[in-house]
């Protein structure tokens, strides 16, 4: 028989990081041909401005979840749940009661738990205070870790708990071929007269989007043009960035494309000739959008937060130790990166280590516990 896995997991809506990655797990075809699986969502915010938010509706899907679980847990009867884990916050302590339900679980049959946590954020929660450190100790104690890079195990130092610690680094799927790869690389090469320069993330104002508007405005007499790309969590963040628009005369330099998906992403990854992303979110762990910008052949302008130096290597892009030195790097990457021999490397970077066929390899080999 196969093993019976229960997951519960965040898929879309909304989209960010972690949905993503349930969205493929839960339409994995070797995830559910390897196992027999039982999938149930957590479900808090249907966009990302409600993320973080407390609302009478969130507590009813709190209560709706907890019998969920337990309904699967005494009818399933899984082998196996992985469950994807909250640092902090509301979600923290949700996840701490549905905890229970799985450890009184564990006490009546073997049971292997793997929490997966997409985000960072851990040590500075359990340093708040006893109570913190104490629930967090009993959350994870006696489980098996799966944390997105070695880089974020010290995330983890004065909670010991667990079992075991495994790495797991996302993936993501490619939208092209090696045949339209081909095209793009040769058509993105065929004339460098103008730059694209592409920010491709939630608009969040600690993931650097206004730093990168500020370069916009130091590079507006250059041949460059910048594209951003992603959905607003704050009305008055978005005023602030068509005013910088305005104030600075931009309009001509900076093009806002909004949320995108399907054709419309494609083809502004196609048109870049670097990705963007100077993050300084404090949960930034493992972002999904510079995995995407590899599996296109684009170089990246990065940042040194959370697991990105374990992403980006000196081949393959630039990163600041500083968010004010955009534009120091913004010039070395210009100089040194923009060629068909970088986008080739990072296309193989992508394929070597972030595929969604690599991703899926390695999960079900976690979950195997497989040496």
């Amino acid at each position: 028989m196969k093993p019976r896995l229960l997951s519960v997991l965040h898929y879309s809506p909304p989209m960010h990081g972690a949905s993503k990655v349930g969205d493929f797990i839960k339409n994995s075809e070797k995830l559910n041909s390897e196992f027999e699986c039982y999938y149930i969502k957590i479900k808090s915010s249907s966009s990302i401005d409600e993320i973080g938010k407390v609302s009478f509706k969130k507590i009813y899907l709190v209560l709706e979840l907890f019998f969920r679980v337990l309904w699967a847990l005494i009818i399933f009867r899984p082998n196996i749940i992985y469950f994807t884990a909250s640092t902090r916050g509301v979600a923290f302590y949700r996840d701490v009661i549905l905890s229970t339900l799985w450890k009184l679980y564990s006490k009546l049959t073997t049971v292997d738990i793997f929490y997966h946590y997409h985000t960072k954020g851990i040590n500075k929660f359990v340093s708040s205070s006893s109570k913190a450190l104490t629930l967090t100790r009993f959350f994870l104690n006696d489980i098996n870790l799966v944390i997105l890079s070695p880089m974020l195990e010290d995330d983890f130092r004065r909670v010991k708990t667990y079992k075991n610690v495994y790495y797991l680094p996302n993936g993501v799927e490619t939208d092209i071929d090696e045949k339209a790869f081909t095209k793009i690389v040769e058509k993105r090469y065929s004339n460098l007269d103008t730059l694209n320069v592409l920010y491709l993330s939630n608009m969040i104002k600690s993931k650097g989007y206004f730093k990168v508007l500020q370069l916009a405005s130091k590079t507006k007499d250059s041949q460059v043009h910048y594209h951003f790309a992603g959905g607003w969590q704050k009305d008055e963040d978005k005023e602030e960035f068509f005013q910088f628009i305005k104030d600075e005369n931009l309009e001509d330099v900076v093009t806002f494309h909004g949320f995108v998906g399907g054709d419309e992403k494609q083809e502004l990854f196609s048109n870049a000739h670097f990705f963007i992303f100077p993050t300084r979110y404090e949960n930034e762990a493992f972002p999904l959008s510079i995995l995407e910008a590899f599996s296109y052949g684009l170089p990246v302008l990065v940042t040194d937060e959370g697991s990105i130096p374990f992403i980006v290597d000196k081949k393959s892009g630039v990163i600041l130790k500083d968010d004010n030195d955009l534009f120091e790097g913004f010039q070395k990457l210009k100089e040194a990166f923009i060629n068909k021999e970088t986008a080739a490397y990072c296309r193989q970077c992508y394929f070597d280590k972030y595929s969604l066929e690599q991703f899926e390899r390695n999960l079900v080999a976690l979950l195997k516990m497989e040496k």
